[in-house]
């Protein structure tokens, strides 16, 4: 308040010197205008009732002087005298319209605006009796002009005004909001104030009656209900019909991260603005039972919200959250997992069965039974893959069987990983090769080697025939980096944050082609967790991949 008054004083004093300068200004210049007319009007009275005397017109300007211009030009425009300039340099001036109305007229005048110099010259012209017209010019300074010799002035009494109203802005703001910022707002009816505040101080009072009566009736239900609720394993929050916090037990305000009493009164947003939520309350608002999953901080809760109904309509709403993590997770998992599995048996116990039975009904010819002989190993194979992957997850989900963690040479193990699978890469034409220095990580090799292979196998499956793959290890940052790179198909960017979960293919077409079960790179993801390892992947389609595994490096100790 005492901003915008101050800005309003300051802001009236400031139009008030400007629009105080522009009068002033347009005043005097018609003034001076009105002035300088009636001086030549007077002065060529003089030289005209002298002129009417003289015989010889041109003589009589001999030796004259006078702060305006003088001119006298014949009847057909030619300049005879001149005091500004000499007048055979003068051009004709018949076509000026002064000279023409005093030629027919007696008398004329006009004026001619100069932008260049931000001037005005006034003329005035009579006919002698000659026929002779004589012409008097006065220049003057436009308004424009005016207002610029103006400035230093202006600028001056600009300034000195500001400064005094900023004076008397902060004196007068001050004064009249001194008052109001000494109300005494828990008893407003005790003030002594401005009588045009006395209806909003009256409804203040009432307002604050209201709050306290309201207040009063919460304190009294929160106590009531606090001995019960803040026991609860269950969260439990209390809402009005418009979503206001009423109580918060001390559950539900861990499950939300957040201090009970510092929300109570406050509308549920502030502390959770998850739309299931929201969608949850509006639903218990509309008089339905409203029922949610809400995921926070890793952890799943299975959130209620059920409309308490009285005196012929809604008197809130009461949220109860339970924690179901394990339940739900358990669910997922399940799902997932009996859906994966039995869509990946069911593919090669399906070819399996399909060729076995051709052969069982006498339908293959002969020639053709050793081919059917070798899908039906090609698929047996592919079950015991997966099935041991399958195992293989589980174990590292249990963590189970891994032995003793032991120092481990992550170029040792690349260098048995390449040399097991240099007949594959020879088979596509692949160059596969090993670079970089030896490093050290505290591990289990026979997990490394696991990884490492999953990620080199990987490499060659899905790389063109005449690809390359690089696999180098080294000491990176002060880290120990193991990295396997490709230039093969690549992975596009929306399908780069799922790769690592279980059986996922980013082309289940290229996948079954290359005979891979989806698990290899879980193996990777779950063996990087074990040995506490960062997994780093780069990938553009169509230029190939890099992944790199991140250790921290062994103590030299071991």
């Amino acid at each position: 308040m005492t901003k915008r008054i101050f800005r309003g004083i300051v802001l009236t004093a400031i139009a008030a010197v400007l629009i105080t300068s522009a009068l002033t200004g347009a005043t005097l210049y018609a003034y001076n205008v009105q002035r300088i007319s009636a001086e030549m009007r007077t002065e060529a009275g003089y030289l005209l009732h002298a002129l009417n005397r003289t015989e010889d017109e041109t003589s009589f300007f001999a030796g004259f002087v006078s702060d305006n211009r003088t001119t006298l030009i014949s009847p057909d425009g030619t300049v005879l005298y001149d005091s500004g300039a000499k007048a055979a340099e003068l051009e004709n001036h018949a076509d000026r319209p002064e000279f023409q109305q005093a030629l027919a007229e007696g008398s004329g005048s006009s004026e001619r605006y100069s932008s260049t110099l931000a001037e005005t010259t006034h003329y005035y012209a009579v006919r002698t009796d000659s026929g002779n017209v004589l012409r008097i010019a006065s220049t003057q300074s436009s308004i424009i002009g005016v207002f610029l010799r103006m400035i230093p002035l202006l600028v001056i009494i600009f300034l000195a005004v500001v400064l005094l109203s900023l004076g008397i802005a902060r004196f007068v703001a001050r004064r009249i909001v001194a008052p109001v910022n000494e109300l005494n707002l828990d008893q407003p009816l005790e003030n002594d104030v401005y009588d045009e505040l006395s209806p909003l101080l009256l409804r203040m009072e009432r307002q604050r009656e209201e709050i306290d009566r309201q207040m009063r009736a919460l304190t009294d239900k929160q106590s009531e209900l606090t001995a019960i609720t803040e026991n609860m394993r269950e969260g439990l929050v209390l809402l009005n019909p418009q979503g206001v916090i009423l109580s918060m037990n001390g559950s539900a305000a861990k499950i939300f991260d957040v201090n009970a009493s510092h929300h109570i009164g406050e509308d549920v947003l502030s502390v959770s603005r998850n739309p299931a939520v929201r969608e949850a309350i509006h639903d218990a608002r509309s008089g339905k039972n409203g029922e949610t999953i809400l995921e926070n901080g890793g952890r799943y809760y299975q959130l209620l919200a059920s409309p308490v109904a009285g005196n012929g309509g809604s008197m809130g709403i009461v949220l109860l959250l339970l924690d179901t993590t394990e339940k739900y997770t358990a669910e997922i998992s399940r799902r997932e997992f009996s859906a994966n599995v039995s869509h990946e048996l069911k593919t090669p116990l399906t070819s399996i069965s399909g060729f076995a039975e051709i052969i069982r009904d006498g339908l293959a010819r002969p020639e053709d039974v050793k081919d059917f002989a070798g899908r039906i190993c090609r698929e047996a194979d592919r079950l015991v893959a997966l099935i041991t992957d399958i195992m293989e997850l589980s174990r590292l989900d249990e963590r189970k069987e891994l032995g003793d963690r032991e120092r481990v040479g992550l170029r040792s193990v690349a260098e048995e990983v390449v040399s097991r699978l240099e007949e594959p890469a020879r088979a596509k034409d692949i160059d596969l090769r090993l670079v970089g220095e030896e490093c050290a990580v505290s591990g289990y090799s026979l997990l490394l080697g696991e990884m490492v292979y999953n990620l080199v196998d990987n490499a060659i499956k899905y790389s063109g025939t005449g690809g390359h793959v690089v696999v180098r290890t080294g000491m990176q940052g002060g880290k120990a980096v193991l990295s396997v790179t490709d230039d093969g198909i690549g992975i596009p960017r929306e399908h780069q944050s799922r790769v690592f979960e279980r059986f996922y293919r980013v082309d289940k077409s290229h996948s079954k082609a290359t005979g891979g079960t989806g698990l290899g790179l879980s193996i990777v993801k779950h063996g990087a967790a074990i040995h506490e390892a960062e997994v780093e992947l780069e990938s553009e389609p169509g230029k190939g991949t890099c992944v790199r595994l991140i250790f921290r490096p062994a103590k030299q100790n071991g």
